[in-house]
């Protein structure tokens, strides 16, 4: 009787291999052969995914992208509270936390990112893709932001897509220096500086801990 293969599974076989590549020997030192060795995995297979190193990037951006948004969703539903009833605040937080190498996994993410963006200065089918990202993140975050003039967290005149851009920026740039320098900037040092930064936007202020 033939071996039935799960796809999911080899899908996220190969995406693991390509992720843990990228991150470990730069995007210029990944192949098909390598992530199908690395894999475990025939370079068909791979092949049946990407073909070319754009193709492997944007299979990783994407696979990045979706694993903030589960991450989020599982602090909410940890948090025993709907959308609507967190503290704008202690949302936006977690959502900046999210992105900064607080731990092996994100710190490999953000490698992979920084792959990303490199590439993508000089590739514009690779800049687009960047763009519907941030664009996407800007308006979840000025939502965020919008609840948070509403209940009172947020003083009023600031310009909140502006601010939301604003944060977004601060978070990517931290993130990097995190990674790049974290013999001086350490994980404490990170959050203390998210919680400065959401120090000048709110007008409450958020004791919890960041994951």
């Amino acid at each position: 009787m033939p071996k039935v293969i799960d796809p999911e599974l080899r899908r996220a076989q190969v995406v693991h291999a390509l992720l843990r590549l990228t991150a470990e020997r730069g995007l210029d030192e990944v192949s098909v052969a390598k992530v199908a060795a690395a894999a475990g995995v025939s370079v068909g297979l791979v092949q049946h995914y990407f073909a070319t190193k754009d193709e492997m990037l944007l299979l990783a951006f994407h696979t990045i992208d979706e694993r903030f948004d589960e991450r989020l969703r599982r602090w909410l539903e940890d948090s025993g509270q709907d959308l609507a009833e967190v503290p704008a605040r202690s949302l936006v937080r977690e959502a900046l936390s999210q992105l900064m190498p607080l731990d092996d996994e994100r710190a490999d993410e953000v490698r992979v990112w920084l792959a990303f963006c490199a590439r993508g200065a000089a590739t514009p089918q690779l800049a687009k893709v960047y763009e519907t990202a941030l664009l996407r993140r800007v308006e979840q975050m000025t939502d965020a932001l919008r609840r948070g003039r509403a209940a009172g967290e947020i003083a009023p005149g600031l310009d909140l897509e502006a601010e939301a851009l604003h944060l977004l920026a601060f978070a990517e740039g931290l993130a990097q220096q995190a990674l790049l320098a974290s013999g001086h900037i350490t994980a404490e040092r990170v959050v203390d500086a998210v919680d400065a930064r959401l120090g000048r936007v709110f007008t409450t202020s958020d004791t919890g801990e960041n994951a």
